[in-house]
C-alpha cells in the first residue's frame, strides 16, 4: 500500500501564532505624563537636552512605571520617594524635582 503524501497546504504552528507586539506599540502613559510635565517646566538648553534623552529612554524601555508613583511625584515632588524609581530613570526624576524647585523660586 502506498504512503500518503503530507498535506503541504496547512499552516505551520508559527504562522498561526499572533505576532509579538513591538516595543513601539506599547503605550507608556505614565512616563509620557511625567515627560509632558517636565516639558512645560523646561526653560533652557540643558533642560531641552535632558528632555531629548528622556524621550529616547521612554521609547526604548520595555515597561511603564506605576501610576501612583508618577502621580505622587507630580503632586508632591519634594515628598516623593525617589527610591521606588529604577536606577536608569533616577537622574530624570531628580531633574524634575530640581525643575519644580527652580520654577517656584523664580515665581517669588
Amino acid at each position: 500500500m502506498p504512503v500518503k503524501a503530507k498535506n503541504t497546504t496547512s499552516k505551520s504552528k508559527s504562522a498561526k501564532q499572533k505576532p509579538a507586539k513591538s516595543r513601539k506599540n506599547i503605550k507608556k502613559t505614565n512616563l509620557t505624563k511625567l515627560y509632558n510635565h517636565m516639558n512645560k517646566l523646561s526653560s533652557d538648553a540643558v533642560d531641552n537636552e535632558i528632555m531629548k534623552r528622556f524621550k529616547i529612554l521612554i521609547d526604548t524601555c520595555e515597561e511603564d512605571l506605576p501610576k501612583i508613583h508618577i502621580d505622587t511625584l507630580i503632586s508632591e515632588p519634594k515628598a516623593a520617594d525617589t527610591s521606588v524609581f529604577p536606577e536608569g530613570l533616577l537622574p530624570y526624576v531628580k531633574h524634575f524635582i530640581y525643575m519644580v524647585k527652580r520654577n517656584k523660586a523664580s515665581k517669588k
